[in-house]
């Protein structure tokens, strides 16, 4: 009796996430003003974060992908923009920053 009123109690509480494509472009400018700031503060560690991360979000992605295909998991329509999102930004702003630096990037120069 006591874990159906807790069952009752959550379910009470519960919401959902409404997401459009305002949230989604709003996500997308806040991660691309994000990895702009860490490249600006230190071409290395921007790098080393946007890489990673963009490694994070493929492997998240073929994943999630494999998984739903096996069998569909039913999750919600913003997922797949999202991570793919979290996957082409901090590429698009690595590219970009190694265009306007010419590649010459401040920790490949010699320290003497």
């Amino acid at each position: 009796m006591f874990i159906f009123e807790i069952v009752i109690f959550v379910k009470k509480w519960t919401f959902t996430l409404s997401m459009d494509k305002e949230k989604l472009i709003a996500i997308g400018l806040l991660q691309a003003i994000f990895y702009t700031a860490i490249w600006m503060i230190d071409d290395y560690i921007g790098l080393i974060l946007s890489s990673s991360l963009a490694l994070v979000a493929f492997s998240v992605l073929v994943i999630s992908w494999i998984a739903d295909r096996l069998e569909y998991a039913g999750v919600a329509w913003w997922y797949y923009p999202l991570i793919t999102l979290s996957l082409f930004i901090p590429l698009i702003i690595a590219l970009i920053f190694w265009f306007f630096k010419s590649g010459e990037m401040d920790w490949m120069k010699p320290i003497f």
